[in-house]
């Protein structure tokens, strides 16, 4: 599995935590959002886009603004008590990140 290492650019653009996301979509918690961009991930179950959309399942179409960065992706540091993380659009952790590998 390839090492995640940090671009110096981006590093002191990322908003740590200790407390952590409460894990529901579309929460516009400051905590909840992008560590880089600052918007929410994800959509919420009962917003009533998903009614058009045919539930609240993921679909095929990359163009699909729902199912963006439905799932928000996580970076930690520190260890026991002083671990934070930072959570990320798929997108976002991209631009923040390079993978090399071992």
């Amino acid at each position: 599995m390839p090492d995640a290492v940090l671009r110096a650019e981006y590093a002191g653009v990322i908003r740590w935590s200790r407390r952590g996301s409460c894990g529901n979509p579309g929460c516009t918690d400051p905590l909840c959002c992008c560590s880089v961009c600052g918007e929410p991930i994800g959509v919420a179950e009962d917003d009533p886009r998903w009614e058009t959309h045919g539930g609240y399942n993921p679909c095929d179409d990359p163009e699909c603004h729902l199912c963006e960065d439905l799932i928000p992706l996580y970076l930690f540091r520190g260890e026991g008590k002083q671990m934070e993380q930072a959570v990320f659009h798929q997108r976002c952790l991209e631009k923040v990140v390079w993978f090399r590998a071992k």
